[in-house]
Parts: C-alpha cells; structure tokens; sequence
C-alpha cells in the first residue's frame, strides 16, 4: 500500500483527513504528533494510523516517520514560532523529503495569503500583498516549499478559504448571536454586511481536495490551487443569514435590513476601536476543476449540516422540538 505521511494531523483539517484516510483501508498512514495516546490530552486515533512521536523542529524524527516514495501532506503551523521559527521548521521538512526521496509533498497553506489587493476576483496568479505576520510566513513558507521541491519531488500547494464544519470556529459567532444575541445588534450587522461574500467552504469539500492530490498520477510539478466555494451564490452574508435564521427557527429582524455602504462599517469599527474589515474578494476555484476536481456537496449541504450539528449539540430538546 501507498504510504501517507501527516503533518499536522491533530489540528481541524488533519483530524478529518485522517479519519477519510482511515475508512479507505487503501493506505498505510503515519502521523506525526508530540503527544503520543497514552496521555490524557492526546487525539485518539484510528486503530489503522501508526503514531510517531515528534514534529518538525526535530530532524531524527523526521528521518524516523518519512519513507522513501511517500506521500507528505503538511497541514503544520507553529503559531508560537514566528517567521524564524517557522521557516527553519519547514527547512528541516524539506531536507527530509529530499533525503528520503518522498513522491509528493501536499503543503495546505491559506487563502489569505493573497493580502490586500485590488482585484475583486483573486485567482492563483494574483500578485500576493501580505499584510500581516501570519500571511508573510504563510507565503514565504509556500515559496520556499516550492523552490526547494524543483529536481527533487513533486509539490502542490493547497490554498483553501475559510474552513468550517462542527467545532470550528467561522459561523460559530454569528448562530450563537442569531440564537441568543442582541436583535438590534444582529440587525445592523446584517445592514452593513448585506450580500458580502463570507470565503466560506465545508470541511467535507476541503478535504476531499486533498485527497484528489493525493491521489493524482501525474506529476503536479508546484502548482498552486485555491480550494473554495466562492463560485456558489449563496456564499454571501445575507443568504448564509437568511438560512441560518429559518433552520434554527431564531427571531427574524422585524425589517428589511437596509444595506449600507462599506465605507460606513470602516467607518464605525474605528469608532469602536476595531479592525477594519477588508474588501470583499471572490476565491477562483477554477484552476482546480479544471484538474477534474468536483466538490463533494454544495455550499448550500454544507451550511445545512452545519445547522443540524448545531441543533443537535447546542439545543435544548424543547428548542430541538420547534425546529
């Protein structure tokens, strides 16, 4: 069987990557963690997955978990380690593809690398303008991926918009305020955000992009993909709203929300003392339909899964009951 080596494995993304991986019984797949399932806090895995304790800022487990014609995918992040300490991380992964001699290597970066730009369609040629820390590691972390695997694996970089699904944190804010928030506030969050596009995509989409990579036969050689749900219509504010509202059967606003301009909402964030919040882009995810990539659900199933898991987790058995 093909190997399968996951980076990254106890954080959202990794935990669902390794349960599809798990049910296929097609793989053989390690994962490498720091905290090994006899503690208390650690994932508890799938019987079929073999646990290697280590991470990326230890090179002789690297050397340990890698095998030579494996597939790598990296879903890591060190959010406590800076640009430095990221970059030597992914310095020392790389090294260990390279000596190793990995078939692929599948990086899952973010879509937000892209910055602030002026284009209100972001493909995979888009001029990138990092603006924070985050995105500057982010991209700086892709091109270094990208320069080192020329001549010595295949490479392909994964770009996905905002992920959500049970437990993770996009929507969340939002139902727990249409549920039990303040009207009014609701009502002028949904004046100024209107038909703005959200970035959204469901979990399920996400990862069955990754495991189109990994099961890809030819060579991908660097590319760049954006893995979204931006070309469905009902990824906007008001839809995504609208949906939530009647599923959860919460109190609608009395009016009609009048939309307002963008301008307005910069406007009363600095009041406020709060970031400003970005222009509104539209994610390409044409580039990999045209790989032959088809979503598993729509935007729409995804939202209504989202929904059921929040009645079911959150709702009281009366509140379960009116729905």
């Amino acid at each position: 069987m093909n190997m399968i080596a996951v980076i990254g494995g106890s954080g959202y993304i990794g935990r669902y990557l390794i349960e599809e991986l798990a049910k296929t019984n097609i793989y053989d797949i390690k994962v490498l963690t720091r905290l090994l399932p006899e503690k208390s806090n650690a994932v508890a895995w799938p019987e079929n997955v073999e646990v290697i304790k280590g991470d990326l800022q230890d090179t002789e487990s690297l050397h340990g978990f890698l095998e030579p014609g494996c597939t790598v995918v990296n879903l890591a992040y060190l959010w406590h380690a800076g640009e430095s300490g990221n970059l030597a991380a992914m310095r020392n992964l790389l090294n260990a593809c390279k000596e190793v001699q990995v078939r692929r290597l599948i990086h899952c970066s973010t879509s937000i690398v892209v910055g602030s730009v002026s284009a209100s369609l972001v493909t995979e040629n888009t001029e990138c303008k990092p603006m924070t820390e985050y995105e500057t590691t982010k991209l700086k972390v892709e091109h270094n991926i990208l320069d080192a695997a020329r001549r010595s694996f295949d490479s392909v970089v994964l770009r996905p918009t905002s992920v959500f699904g049970p437990d993770a944190p996009p929507l969340r804010k939002l139902t727990d305020d249409l549920v039990g928030g303040n009207r009014y506030i609701n009502y002028l969050k949904s004046c100024f955000l209107g038909r703005r596009r959200m970035n959204l995509i469901p979990i399920e989409n996400v990862i069955a992009a990754i495991l189109f990579m990994i099961g890809y036969q030819d060579d991908i050689n660097g590319e760049i993909f954006i893995v979204s749900n931006d070309d469905e219509v009902g990824n906007n504010f008001a839809n995504i709203e609208c949906t939530l509202i009647n599923k959860l059967k919460c109190k609608g606003h009395i009016i009609a929300p009048i939309p307002l301009p963008h301008f307005m909402l910069t406007l009363a964030l600095k009041l406020f003392g709060k970031k400003a919040i970005r222009s509104s882009y539209d994610f390409s995810p044409s580039k990999l339909k045209q790989f032959g990539f088809i979503n598993p659900i729509t935007f729409e199933e995804g939202l209504i899964e989202y929904t059921d898991w929040y009645q079911s987790t959150f709702l009281k058995p009366t509140e379960r009951a009116a729905t």
